[in-house]
């Protein structure tokens, strides 16, 4: 067994052990065993941090969520956008783990307070991409026949893709090559026809 270790530094050693059984072996082998094996702990002294599973991987979506997440800095829209896309691709080829939390869907079908919370963040991320579009519209700097929730879509689900692609390939490639093709594409479809 380990030493002892400080609350949040044990609690952290517990997420971090949990995260990489998800992303090695998946989230149904995720048990209360696995993780204080792989702590050096017993499985009493999980309770020490966490009411049980379910907390634990509701902690480890949570902290994955927070690592995740965007916003602009009051650039223009299109900069902000490509700002977006460009932060979040670096940012997993930085923690390729958290890919195993975000595109799991089996963690959403076992544990639906993870899915709300999911389900919470990605309309929260489609309406700023769409209030982007519009604001983009506004000032001309984008096509006035562009719909912004479809093309909220095409941003998301062409990073989604891009990175299920990416996990697929057993993380071989550097993921940020992604980028300037992703952005060339979706640039085009905000083009001002002249």
């Amino acid at each position: 067994m380990s030493g002892r270790m400080k609350g949040d530094a044990r609690r952290s050693q517990i997420l971090d052990a949990a995260l990489a059984i998800v992303h090695t072996k998946g989230i149904h082998s995720l048990t209360l065993r696995e993780i204080a094996d792989r702590v050096g702990v017993s499985e009493a002294a999980l309770f020490r941090h966490f009411k049980g599973k379910e907390d634990i991987v509701d902690s480890l979506a949570s902290m994955v969520f927070e690592e995740n997440q965007f916003f602009p800095h009051g650039e223009a829209p299109w900069e902000a956008m490509e700002n977006m896309l460009r932060w979040q691709l670096e940012n997993f080829q930085k923690n390729p783990m958290h890919t195993s939390i975000l595109f799991q869907e089996d963690i959403f079908r076992e544990f639906p307070s993870v899915k709300q919370r999911f389900d919470l963040r990605r309309s929260s991320r489609s309406s700023l991409i769409s209030q982007l579009i519009r604001e983009g519209k506004a000032s001309g700097a984008f096509s006035a026949d562009v719909d912004a929730e479809a093309f909220s879509l095409l941003f998301m689900g062409g990073l989604r893709l891009a990175v299920l692609e990416w996990r697929h390939a057993g993380f071989s490639y550097d993921l940020r090559e992604k980028a300037a093709p992703l952005l060339g594409m979706l640039r085009k479809c905000l083009e001002v026809k002249g």
